[in-house]
């Protein structure tokens, strides 16, 4: 029999024979009762009164039908107050019952079931992601479970997603915002009222229990409706008692809470932060039917990150922009509480500010929470539950945390936690000063900020800096909050070396470190003096810093490892001004070092890249070959990064050896493996150089882009200067003189800016780039000035490829025996530095200007021994095109000295080389290509060169 039937206007419970109208409740008389279930039930059928004799009153259809009359005049009487709108007379046969249309926002149900008149609020605004949530929860209800618990904290949108994911559902929506608890472990008749009006259930005198049984077979009766629970977080304990009751007979229940309800059969939904591409277009779209301009992307990116991403603080955000602008309302995100004061007029109370939102989560707690809230409102940032711990007093830390974050005051993101900024606006203002929450964080941090430091130096090295990382912002406040110069002291070390790791510009670093460092100045103990040398030291090796910080800081070194230690921070600086200050230095540091160990490793590498510097390369390559097996023994892995790539650098150009390619890959893997941004851009440096020798001009440029780019964010303007010349040089092969000339001369204005060191090889690359533009004059002035620093600077190996430079300028002037004299030098120079490559590729260019000379003998001799030493290279590598290229020239100089016309020569020399060249795809040339091409041009005559070349 049906148990609950609609009646336009109101409902009846047959169970208990109740009917609803309106506000009017009425009882049913038991056969009252019987012929409204029968006749609700053939709905649509005329039913003759012989058939309601047999059926409802259980006598034989001959007996007297003058009952049937009498009931249904009664039943009439109460459900449609004399009329026939549900009960309808056939004449001469009985009667048929008319069942009332259901509303235009109501879905037809079964024949015979209730359904209720929606109640579910206005949606009048787009809607923006939550497509995995409303995936999750679609996928929850089809895969059988019965309720669904949208779970997040106040502002997410769990009642915005419950609406969105029912839009084409039938349901009923309740809101229990107004429902008060139960007192004293009482009945949740406060609930059940609310649920029962929402159903349009009526409830009798009797008992709870009886009318959580009605409620529960009003449920069952709904059919496939979902039943919307909204706001359950403030009658948790009785909405979960009352689901655990109404689960075996309702289909689905939909809940939306700040914590879930944990009972049995729970399916949780978390509904937490937007996606920031959601984010940012929710805010946008709500500033633009506010009538206000969203800004950039960049803007609404700050603005949404800054609310942390939550639907109900970006719209209150975006109510302002009208008035305020947009990077106005960001400047005043600091205070979330005092800003987001602008909701919708006819939003819920709770919603009207984000305060209104926090305050309704705050009062939802108890005593031990808040205090608890309180003291992890101290973390700026994100915390371990080890942190955690150590900030908040008491015993029950662990589960008072467990408890926080379940109630979605606390996010969680893997192993470590955060509050919400609103939630930690609101708990530090609860919960005032903190004075001992604060102390303790501040020694936590200290700590283990300097445990994590030491990891630095050993095969631990990741783990340590994505410590650093994480507790960034913690060491920023525990630093700021220290409370004696000697703790405030060993974080800003510690903070140091975090910055560091993320490359932060030097002068705010310094400026701390020179802070702490002042604030020790009236303690005298030995904590504090051997504090301050640290301090001295960390900050005289950042960029920029004066020397004279090293120089006091080696003063008050005590043992020979801290003088070590000291010594390479004032050769890194050195290496910038004077080579062989550097290499003095480091060899002290050298002596000093402990044997074998991670300092010595790095003392060697640095030593090894002077002695490169000075064009040592025998000397360079065992000192860098030495260093990285030291880096590998101690797994120093941020030195093998370093020191692979240069040695790279040094196979390649320099000795020929092959394994550059090697060294790269473990290079680039070691940098990729740190995560520093610093070692990443060094190591794509030299990538960069290398694929532009090798001919790989794109992949050359994407490396180089990729360091430039890290270099705008983290300074470093030397390190920057040379990348402006590897830049120059790659864009030399694709052919853009002009722009690669003002590449090289950003990167000499940056290297002159700090000294001679290194300036000699950006003169080089200034006067090759004017030599192939055909501007030979400034072409000659680059070289004789680059040669003049690197004789200073005693850069042995920028003073030899300086010479040969000249010398080709020498040999397109028509003045072989100048040239062959430069030549010759560079030659002996670099056979006396070990330099392999470099020392053939000079015995070419003299086997060249020996031809030119009319000793063809000679030449010959030069060009082959060259090919011998090159170890025969292919006609299509890069060493073969060039050893033809000499012997081409070589013999069309010495053509035009016998009399023949430059354009005979000329042509002939074209044709010979054609096959070089045209074999090469055009982004492969490079500066080595680029030269050669110019020298065959010059043989027509240096005024027609840059025209006729390529």
């Amino acid at each position: 029999m049906t148990e609950w039937v609609r009646l336009a206007g109101g409902s009846a419970d047959l169970s208990q024979q109740i009917l609803v109208m309106g506000e009017e409740r009425t009882r049913l008389t038991t056969k009252e009762r019987d012929l409204l279930a029968y006749l609700a039930d053939n709905a649509g059928r005329t039913i003759t009164r012989s058939e309601l004799l047999v059926k409802v009153w259980g006598v034989g259809a001959s007996a007297s039908d003058e009952p049937v009359y009498s009931a249904v005049k009664r039943l009439r009487a109460k459900i449609d107050r004399g009329g026939h709108q549900h009960i309808v007379s056939v004449h001469g046969d009985g009667y048929r019952w008319a069942a009332p249309e259901p509303s235009p926002n109501t879905s037809i149900a079964p024949r015979g079931s209730f359904v209720p008149p929606p109640n579910t609020p206005t949606v009048v605004t787009r809607f923006f992601g939550r497509g995995a949530e409303l995936q999750a929860i679609e996928h929850a209800f089809e895969t059988g479970a019965r309720l669904v618990t949208l779970v997040g904290p106040g502002g997410a949108g769990k009642t915005r997603c419950a609406l969105e994911v029912t839009r084409t559902m039938a349901h009923v929506f309740c809101d229990l915002s107004s429902a008060t608890p139960a007192v004293d472990g009482g009945h949740p008749s406060s609930v059940i009222g609310l649920v029962a009006s929402a159903l349009q259930v009526p409830l009798d005198g009797r008992s709870p229990a009886e009318r959580i049984q009605s409620v529960g077979r009003a449920l069952a009766a709904a059919g496939d409706r979902v039943l919307i629970l909204d706001n359950c977080e403030g009658v948790v304990d009785e909405v979960a008692s009352l689901a655990a009751a109404w689960l075996p007979s309702a289909k689905r229940l939909l809940a939306t809470s700040r914590e879930p309800l944990r009972v049995r059969g729970e399916h949780v939904v978390p509904i937490g932060p937007l996606d920031q591409v959601e984010a940012a277009q929710l805010f946008a779209d709500r500033v633009s039917t506010a009538g206000g301009d969203p800004g950039s992307i960049e803007l609404q990116t700050r603005i949404v990150e800054r609310v942390d991403r939550l639907p109900l603080a970006i719209e209150l955000a975006a109510a302002q922009v009208p008035e305020l602008g947009g990077e106005a309302l960001f400047q005043s995100l600091d205070t979330l509480l005092a800003t987001l004061v602008v909701g919708a007029r006819d939003a819920p109370a709770r919603h009207a500010t984000l305060r209104a939102a926090v305050e309704w989560s705050w009062t939802l707690l108890t005593e031990r929470e808040r205090r608890v809230l309180g003291e992890l409102s101290v973390f700026a940032g994100s915390f371990s539950m080890a942190a955690a711990r150590a900030v908040v007093a008491g015993a029950d830390a662990v589960v008072v945390l467990g408890i926080l974050a379940r109630r979605c005051q606390l996010r969680r993101d893997g192993e470590r936690f955060s509050l919400y900024a609103a939630v930690r606006e609101l708990a530090r203002e609860r919960a005032g000063t903190q004075l001992d929450a604060r102390a303790r964080h501040a020694r936590y941090h200290r700590d283990a900020g300097e445990a994590a430091a030491f990891l630095l130096e050993g095969p631990r090295h990741r783990e340590g800096a994505d410590a650093l990382r994480a507790d960034l912002a913690e060491l920023r406040a525990a630093c700021a909050a220290a409370s004696s110069p000697i703790d405030q002291g060993r974080l800003a070390l510690t903070l140091d070396r975090a910055f560091a790791l993320q490359a932060e510009r030097p002068s705010s670093r310094r400026e701390r470190l020179a802070e702490s460092r002042a604030a020790l100045g009236p303690i005298e103990n030995d904590e504090a003096r051997i504090l301050e040398r640290e301090l001295l030291l960390a900050e005289g090796r950042i960029e920029g810093a004066p020397i004279e910080l090293l120089d006091e800081a080696k003063r008050r070194a005590v043992t020979p490892t801290e003088r070590a230690e000291i010594l390479l921070a004032m050769g890194e600086r050195l290496a910038m001004t004077s080579l062989a200050a550097a290499e003095e230095t480091l060899e002290e540091a050298r002596s000093l070092a402990p044997r074998r160990s991670a300092l010595a490793g790095r003392v060697l590498a640095l030593l090894g890249e002077v002695v490169w510097a000075r064009g040592l390369v025998r000397e360079a390559s065992e000192r860098l070959r030495e260093a990285l097996a030291i880096h590998d023994d101690v797994g120093d892995r941020r030195a093998i990064a370093r020191t692979s790539a240069l040695l790279a650098h040094v196979d390649r150009l320099e000795t020929g050896g092959g394994a550059a390619t090697q060294l790269l890959v473990r290079a680039e893997e070691a940098a990729s493996e740190l995560g520093e941004p610093r070692v990443r851009a060094r190591v794509l440096t030299d990538l960069g150089q290398h694929r532009t020798r090798i001919g790989d001009q794109a992949g050359a440029r994407a490396a180089l882009d990729e360091a430039s780019a890290i270099y705008a964010t983290i300074g470093l303007s030397r390190e920057r200067a040379f990348l402006e010349l590897h830049v120059a040089e790659t864009l030399v092969g694709l052919g853009e003189f002009d722009r690669a000339l003002e590449a090289a001369q950003r990167a000499h204005d940056a290297v002159s800016a700090e000294g001679e060191v290194g300036l000699s090889t950006v003169d080089e690359a200034i006067g090759c780039i004017h030599l192939l533009r055909g501007d030979i004059d400034a072409a000659a002035l680059a070289f004789e000035e680059g040669l003049r620093v690197a004789e200073e600077t005693h850069a042995a190996r920028s003073y030899c490829t300086l010479l040969g430079k000249r010398g080709l300028l020498h040999l397109a002037r028509g003045e072989p025996e100048r040239a062959w004299a430069d030549f010759d030098t560079a030659t002996r120079k670099n056979e006396a530095r070990g330099a392999v490559t470099i020392a053939a590729a000079s015995l070419a260019d003299r086997g060249m200007a020996s031809l030119a000379r009319g000793h063809s003998e000679e030449g010959a001799g030069d060009l082959a021994e060259a090919r011998e030493r090159l170890r025969h290279p292919s006609n299509e590598s890069l060493e073969g095109r060039m050893l033809a290229v000499c012997e081409i020239a070589g013999n069309g100089f010495a053509s035009i000295e016998r009399g023949e016309t430059r354009e005979d020569v000329l042509r002939r020399a074209r044709a010979q080389a054609a096959p070089i060249f045209e074999r090469v795809p055009t982004p492969e040339w490079d500066v080595v290509l680029r030269l050669s091409d110019w020298l065959i041009g010059s043989l027509g005559g240096i005024g027609r060169a840059n025209g006729e070349s390529r």
